[in-house]
């Protein structure tokens, strides 16, 4: 590893946030000029761990961890210390001097051009969907959707052209290989070798990651095709089932309001923030996984999941009720009416009527209770001991954890 000036680290360490930085692994709560929560080190039933963000430390008064955001880093994610600093100095936008290994400078390089390559898809789709008069049924669709231009902004929104190649080609004549953009899961070969481009004729949502950097995008279609929505490929940088959709925007509400709500898509997500609930966040598909209930608890461990009520919505709930109990949230189940997903709820009945929903959100027992008899009369032992069967085990779990 190369070494780093001092007056380099020193930069580092005073352009990053050491509350920001510890608030992706720890949900702390403001106390005075202090933060507090629970230590993320060792096992505790009061919080013992306090942030001193004029200061820029951290100390656990329960296994005396303590130090900078760097020792922070290290600690939590089994960093060296140069290590840590390259991490918040990315973030910070810091260019470090580097005397790496050829493969280690080689391996960064590959990330930086993936990076490059998805900031400037973007920058394309986007000026597509502003500008161009192909664009024209898409920025139609979403304005009948009631999406304002703040929103759009906000999150980015962009349109893909249906021709074959035209992101290649715009790509192409900034320096990019077609190899390249395909690496960054935004290019396909067919049978003959030919690239071509992934997302065609697509509403496009650009993927951040917790800090808010793209790794990826989500592509919507405005007619009747199939399929609706397609994701970026798992690559280097995308990993689907370890991100959840508008956390960067949504990590100050999720601790202002104290929970965060789970939703499916990005259409709920970008409507929820339309109507003011800014705590929302989307699993990228119906199945959450352990990597995002872990992303999760580093803001709230109080969970409402509000997926759509249809078959596929409601078995994608109970699986995510048994996995975030698991990690030790405090979940509660939306009981959205008629079938509908909260996109279409809150553009019918509005922010009130969602904020109802929310007030008469379901415990994990009283939703697999409901669920478990709504299918057929419960009158039998054997149907009885059925649904005991089905909610048991997340009694158990309450249970072991208490």
């Amino acid at each position: 590893m190369g070494l780093i000036p001092d007056d380099v680290i020193e930069t580092v360490r005073l352009r990053s946030d050491i509350v920001e930085v510890i608030s992706r692994h720890v949900q702390l709560k403001k106390k005075g000029k202090y933060f507090i929560g629970f230590c993320p080190f060792h096992q505790e039933r009061t919080p013992s761990f306090t942030v001193t963000p004029d200061k820029q430390i951290f100390h656990c008064f329960g296994c005396n961890a303590g130090g900078s955001v760097f020792k922070f880093l290290m600690l939590k994610e089994n960093l060296t210390f140069i290590e840590a600093v390259r991490m918040l100095a990315q973030q910070a936008g810091i260019t470090l001097p580097s005397t790496e290994s050829p493969a280690e400078l080689e391996r960064q390089q590959k990330f930086a051009q993936l990076r490059q390559i998805n900031n400037l898809a973007n920058d394309y789709f986007r000026y597509i969907f502003k500008h161009h008069g192909m664009a024209a049924n898409a920025r139609e669709y979403l304005a009948g959707r009631g999406l304002s231009q703040e929103v759009l902004e906000q999150f980015q929104v962009g349109f893909a052209l249906p021709d074959w190649d035209s992101l290649l080609q715009f790509l192409g004549k900034k320096g990019y290989r077609a190899q390249a953009i395909a690496e960054a899961g935004l290019a396909l070969t067919n049978d003959s070798g030919r690239y071509y481009d992934r997302f065609r004729e697509r509403i496009m949502f650009p993927i951040w990651d917790a800090t808010g950097r793209i790794i990826g995008f989500g592509g919507r279609v405005i007619n009747d095709s199939t399929p609706k929505y397609i994701n970026s490929p798992e690559t280097v940088l995308f990993r689907k089932g370890h991100l959840l959709y508008g956390l960067h925007l949504a990590r100050g509400a999720i601790r202002e309001k104290g929970y965060v709500i789970i939703m499916e898509g990005y259409m709920d997500v970008v409507t929820a923030h339309r109507f003011g609930i800014t705590n929302a966040v989307a699993s990228l598909g119906t199945s959450l996984t352990k990597e995002q209930g872990r992303l999760l608890i580093n803001y709230s461990r109080n969970v409402v999941i509000a997926y759509d009520s249809d078959a596929a919505g409601v078995a994608a709930t109970i699986r995510g009720l048994d996995l975030l109990q698991e990690i030790g949230c405090q979940v509660r189940v939306v009981n959205i009416p008629d079938g509908k997903d909260p996109d279409d709820f809150l553009r019918r009945h509005g922010y009130q009527a969602w904020e109802s929903l929310i007030d008469q959100a379901l415990s994990l027992i009283e939703y697999k209770l409901q669920q478990a008899v709504s299918k057929k009369p419960v009158k039998t032992v054997s149907e009885k001991l059925e649904v005991m069967r089905q909610v048991f085990p997340s009694v158990a779990g309450i249970k072991k954890r208490n």
